[in-house]
């Protein structure tokens, strides 16, 4: 991507280099509850406790798969010029349909007895899906800042802009992906 501006040049390294070093910080903070788990795991005589025992099982199957397609319609989003605005609308009302169903697992696992106060384990969980949510959160407002270039200034949506809020994106999906199965399936 060279250009005749040597100053643009920079200032788009310097955004790569931002979000590159922001994704290694979330990566390491979720490496390190990732690594707090699975010593909780491994030193637990029995698996999964007592205090898990009930875990619901469908609204994080259900927020796997919407995030695998919001994952899809952002990488529709980056491709297809044409019917950007309809895939950014479909990620977005993904990325709320998965709050939706984060807010509908903490009910039900209060309705199940699975409370923050009841132990390791469970206070993991909701850890991990309070901070996975928040960074959906975030993940929201990078996409309503590509969303205004989109619709007012489409001359303005740069690769550079698609490609750090896809990158945040797909890391919120892998990220998602891995607390899932280590969490809920495994």
């Amino acid at each position: 991507m060279m250009t005749n501006n040597p100053g643009k040049e920079l200032q788009n390294l310097k955004n790569q280099v931002g979000m590159t070093v922001a994704l290694i910080s979330f990566g390491m903070m979720f490496a390190t509850l990732f690594l707090g788990y699975f010593l909780v795991r491994s030193n637990s005589s029995t698996w999964p406790p007592v205090e898990i025992a009930n875990l619901p099982m469908l609204f994080p199957l259900l927020s796997t798969i919407v995030m695998a397609l919001s994952s899809f319609t952002y990488f529709k989003l980056e491709k297809e010029v044409t019917y950007r605005k309809h895939f950014w609308f479909a990620t977005m009302a993904l990325g709320i349909a998965f709050l939706v169903l984060q807010w509908e697992l903490w009910g039900a696992l209060n309705a199940s007895g699975i409370l923050a106060s009841n132990g390791h384990v469970p206070s993991m969980i909701y850890a991990f899906t309070w901070l996975h949510s928040a960074h959906i959160v975030m993940g929201l407002m990078t996409l309503m800042w590509l969303g205004h270039f989109i619709f007012r200034k489409p001359e303005a949506v740069t690769e550079l802009k698609l490609m750090n809020v896809g990158k945040f994106w797909h890391f919120l999906g892998v990220v998602w992906l891995l607390m899932y199965l280590m969490l809920f399936v495994l």
